[in-house]
């Protein structure tokens, strides 16, 4: 169970941060890891190297930390065409506590700071916390090809 005052503050992914998220990322069960990156089966060392270093892919990353320790990233990617690929995870003890929603709020706010129009996720049907993560925030467009959900957000004007 959490404490009820334990407090969580997000903030962008900066230097320093790999052993944070490695351990973000190691901590997720397969299921987790497969809902997130569509595979059970991930190089752990090589996605907290990307996630990591966002700079290096413009992208923007965002770490949730509660105690010291990261129970959520987040990352856009803004993409040529004014719009921008966001995807998260958050630590199983940590779900179901506005995290992810917080996160997606950081992330609409830095894609309006951009000038990008909309944001979307490709999410797996099965992965039923995204989705209504997404779709709890409001207006929303959805569609499928195949076996992937792509939720489309506009982006709020500044």
């Amino acid at each position: 169970m959490l404490a009820a005052d334990t407090t969580v503050r997000i903030r962008e992914v900066r230097a320093g941060d790999e052993a944070a998220i490695t351990r973000l990322i190691n901590g997720l069960d397969t299921e987790s890891r497969y809902l997130r990156w569509f595979t059970g089966a991930i190089d752990i060392r090589k996605a907290a190297d990307w996630a990591s270093h966002p700079e290096r892919f413009c992208a923007v990353g965002l770490l949730a930390i509660a105690a010291g320790e990261p129970v959520g990233h987040a990352v856009l990617i803004p993409l040529a065409d004014g719009r921008g690929e966001i995807a998260f995870e958050v630590a199983a003890p940590w779900r179901h506590h506005g995290i992810a929603g917080a996160l997606l709020e950081q992330l609409l706010a830095v894609a309006a700071v951009r000038g990008l129009r909309e944001v979307y996720a490709d999410v797996l049907p099965d992965n039923a916390d995204m989705l209504a993560v997404l779709r709890e925030h409001g207006e929303h467009a959805e569609s499928c090809d195949g076996s992937v959900k792509t939720v489309t957000l506009p982006v709020p004007r500044r």
